[in-house]
């Protein structure tokens, strides 16, 4: 509707009836610009004046399991710290024992060693002396080795380790009661809790995901030689579904997650890299940051498009409208009349934000179509002196096409549009009655959805 809005309004004041077009210089364009309620697609019963909503987020029940998991692994961590503890006395206490059993042991170890030297020594000097000569080439001459047992020593096990669990990262909360003051308001009702509309936003997890690597192979040029090398690009998805639910006193009648919130949106790298693990390295080094972001952004945002959504089909939404009015004025000729007729206009679509019956514009804007209607029966197209030529006719033609959308008389717009079609328009012309057409086409749906008819 935006869109459609904004081409109306630019097209008419840049594109249409310019003076190069219009060769009469009687006719000037007025640029205006006003409000409107606009009805909605799927209307409630009238009875409903009021509404009151709320937006659901388990952020804290989430948080006290977060920190009850946590509070639960320092329970269990001091748990098998004690355990180990337990095993290492254990330990301690098996090589003490095993300390003074060898140590009981070791003089007598000793003596055997002791006496096992000597003995081999008693031989070693029973050798002559050639012998002796002949076992300088061997290791230590020939001579015994003293082999004496070590002495005992403490083998100490492992102490153990305490292993604390990393502290949580607490989901974000939010101030439920400012977002649904903020972002779930339905224009054209107040807020109220008799027989009121029921509005319920239920926000979803953030979800992000990993990054999607992808490359490309291009051509590089330095020192005026060219050289290929393949470049990288990441990009990572990320989406917050939003449930609403729109019901009144006699039952839902909306409980699903608008397509508006439903798309995945992407943070992506906005330059080459040269490998994957730069790739990697470029959301590792920012993933914390943008993931808290995220939260805020995305609740912000994706409410913002509930608001949208629900405005634009149940409710009465405020809309701004930028449009041309055309006008007559030549010292020749009396356009007193359309005048008359530019003012009633103006006054009537100045008015119609005061309601969506619009009761009090359409009298002001009838007031200018039946001017309009009047002056048509002057109208000689084939008569450029006359009053009501063809440059006159075709600017009446304009302000009727837009006063009968308003004027919710849809049958009359689009019988003037088809007669437009046959004149001998200028291509700009053309397209911004097209432009119109479409606007009107768009105002008729909204209003036989709302009075079915």
């Amino acid at each position: 509707m935006k869109k459609l809005l904004l081409y109306a309004g630019v097209m008419a004041i840049s594109l249409v009836f310019s003076n190069e077009e219009i060769k009469a210089q009687d006719v000037d364009k007025i640029e205006t610009k006003f409000d409107y309620l606009q009805l909605p697609t799927k209307p409630l019963d009238k009875a409903f004046k009021t509404y009151n909503s709320t937006v659901i987020y388990n952020g804290e029940e989430r948080n006290k399991k977060i920190l009850a998991d946590y509070e639960l692994a320092k329970v269990k961590a001091e748990e098998t710290y004690q355990k180990e503890l337990r095993d290492y006395d254990g330990q301690m206490k098996k090589a003490e024992d095993e300390l003074a059993k060898e140590k009981a042991e070791y003089p007598a170890k000793l003596k055997a060693a002791n006496d096992a030297y000597m003995k081999e020594m008693e031989l070693y000097e029973q050798k002559s002396t050639l012998q002796k000569l002949a076992d300088k080439q061997l290791s230590n001459e020939g001579k015994p080795y003293k082999n004496l047992p070590q002495e005992p020593y403490l083998h100490y096990p492992s102490k153990p380790y305490k292993s604390e669990p990393a502290p949580p990262k607490l989901v974000k909360v939010f101030n439920l009661e400012q977002l649904a003051g903020t972002y779930l308001k339905m224009e054209g009702y107040t807020v109220g809790n008799s027989n009121s509309i029921k509005i319920t936003a239920t926000l979803g997890e953030l979800e992000v995901k990993e990054p999607e690597i992808t490359f490309k192979d291009v051509t590089g040029f330095k020192d005026g030689k060219s050289y290929n090398y393949r470049a990288y690009y990441g990009k990572v998805a990320y989406r917050r579904l939003i449930t609403l639910k729109v019901e009144t006193p006699a039952g839902v009648i909306y409980n699903e997650v608008p397509e508006a919130v439903s798309t995945e949106q992407f943070i992506k790298t906005n330059t080459e890299i040269t490998s994957e693990s730069g790739v990697k390295y470029w959301w590792d080094s920012q993933k914390e940051r943008t993931i808290a972001n995220l939260e805020q952004e995305t609740t912000d945002k994706g409410l913002a498009a509930i608001n949208e959504f629900l405005n634009s089909n149940y409710a009465f939404k405020k809309m701004s409208h930028e449009t041309v009015v055309l006008i007559v004025k030549d010292k020749k000729q009396d356009y007193s009349d359309l005048g008359n007729a530019y003012l009633a206009l103006l006054e009537g679509y100045n008015t119609l934000v005061e309601g969506y019956e619009k009761t009090a514009a359409k009298a002001k804007i009838a007031e200018a179509i039946a001017i309009y209607e009047k002056a048509l029966t002057e109208s000689e197209m084939d008569n450029k002196k006359a009053r009501i030529n063809e440059d006159v006719t075709m600017a009446i033609y304009w302000n009727l096409m837009e006063a009968y959308i308003w004027n919710d008389d849809f049958a009359k717009s689009k019988s003037l549009y088809t007669k437009f079609s046959t004149l001998d328009g200028s291509r700009k012309q053309k397209k911004f009655m097209d432009g119109m057409s479409d606007f009107g086409k768009s105002q008729y749906e909204r209003y036989k959805a709302f009075y079915g008819k």
